[in-house]
């Protein structure tokens, strides 16, 4: 059940982020290229909601409020639908190249 109202939550916190901010993949590609130029240093966009999730997790540590803890989840969930393509691409030219 838990898992269940914590699915629903999450879906409910994207869809509605994404109606006042738009695309979050689009999104996070800007700011990836914006804090590449800052860092000199290329960032992927996975990275970005990665770095998101690390600043909720260190917020909840500090004290309590669910919606960090929903943020960060909802953060680490759209990373890996992020990088997850990446990696299998990465893996299948792996692959490949070992036969």
């Amino acid at each position: 059940m838990a898992e269940k109202n914590l699915n629903k939550r999450l879906a409910d916190l994207e869809k509605s982020r994404e109606l006042i901010y738009g695309s979050f993949s689009s999104n996070m590609e800007k700011i990836a290229k914006v804090w590449s130029v800052i860092l000199g240093s290329d960032i992927p966009a996975y990275k970005v909601p990665l770095c998101y999730a690390a600043a909720k997790i260190i917020r909840a540590s500090n004290n309590y409020k669910e919606d960090s803890y929903d943020d960060a989840l909802s953060y680490l969930c759209q990373a890996n639908e992020m990088q997850k393509p990446i990696t299998e691409t990465w893996l299948e030219g792996y692959r490949k190249k070992k036969k």
